[in-house]
């Protein structure tokens, strides 16, 4: 008989997807086995780590070692939305502020290839998907045909990288040709990477808060307002595929906040524990509607990839 598959679907949102640590740790003490991983951006990073030997801990090791580096510690800094009061700080935040802009505008991101690669390198991602023990995909946008892109084989960390690199801040990455960017444009919440493998998919949501908003003077505002409109909508979508949805509350933590980490981390363990009963009868569920189908499957017990 062919085995039940269970799949996690970890998605992007930047320090927010430090809750997955939290997610796995409370699904792996409440007797849940993951089968196979899909993450997009900071999900992709956490389910790369994870799935190297299932150990939660390991990850937030590693994690905890890239938040304390120098290269992270630089790059939080730059992004973060908090700034001084004093005249001082104000005028250091303008430039900024200024220079965010014109790196934007001349260049094709903000970050060089080495400085991204500084600030990766320091999460420790495998090079190769070779002996990771639960099947990985991470999923990233092809910049040249505005296509989703699953890499599940060949080289890891270049597929992570890519998964991660947000558009404008970092360069675009170069795999067999093509050019990469962070899948969040096309699938916020990879749930269906894992859909055509598995049974049964959770999908864990750590996007920010939709914002209220009232008023609009400026043009370029309402642009960036439809833009963010659509993609909610779309990754909407995309999620409510899951057989399961598990949304933290992370909602209003910034993107570049690592210094929640703890925090973060757990909250994804507080939202998993507080739905673990009605998430092991949902399986129970789907493992009997699926029983004919296994039963007298003719594919093979292991997940292909």
């Amino acid at each position: 008989m062919k085995k039940f598959k269970l799949g996690i679907a970890l998605g992007g949102g930047g320090a927010r997807g430090l809750a997955h640590i939290g997610i796995l740790d409370a699904l792996a003490k409440g007797g849940l086995s993951i089968d196979a991983i899909s993450g997009t951006s900071m999900g992709a990073v956490i389910g790369a780590l994870y799935a190297v030997d299932a150990d939660e801990r390991a990850v937030e090791k590693k994690v905890a070692g890239f938040i304390t580096s120098g290269p992270a510690r630089e790059a939080a800094c730059f992004f973060s939305k908090k700034a001084s009061s004093r005249p001082f700080g104000k005028i250091l935040s303008a430039a900024k502020q200024f220079f965010i802009m014109n790196r934007a505008v001349t260049g094709p991101s903000i970050l060089s290839a080495e400085q991204a690669s500084a600030i990766f390198n320091e999460f420790q991602v495998p090079e190769t998907f070779d002996g990771l023990k639960i099947p990985f995909y991470s999923v990233a946008t092809d910049l040249g045909t505005g296509d989703e892109k699953v890499f599940c084989s060949g080289k890891l960390k270049a597929a992570v990288l890519a998964s991660s690199s947000i558009a404008g801040i970092f360069p675009p990455v170069q795999i067999n040709g093509s050019y990469y960017l962070d899948g969040g444009s096309v699938n916020s919440v990879p749930v269906s990477a894992l859909q055509p493998y598995c049974d049964f998919v959770i999908a864990c949501d750590v996007r920010p808060a939709r914002k209220i908003i009232s008023r609009f003077d400026q043009g370029l505002a309402i642009l960036s307002r439809t833009d963010a409109i659509s993609s909610y909508k779309l990754a909407d979508l995309q999620i409510e595929k899951a057989d399961f949805i598990i949304r933290p509350n992370t909602h209003n933590i910034h993107w570049a906040d690592f210094k929640k980490m703890g925090y973060c981390i757990e909250q994804g363990r507080i939202a998993a524990q507080a739905c673990l009963k009605e998430l092991k009868k949902a399986i129970w569920r789907a493992k009997v509607r699926s029983l004919p189908g296994r039963l007298f499957s003719k594919n093979a017990a292991v997940l292909s990839k």
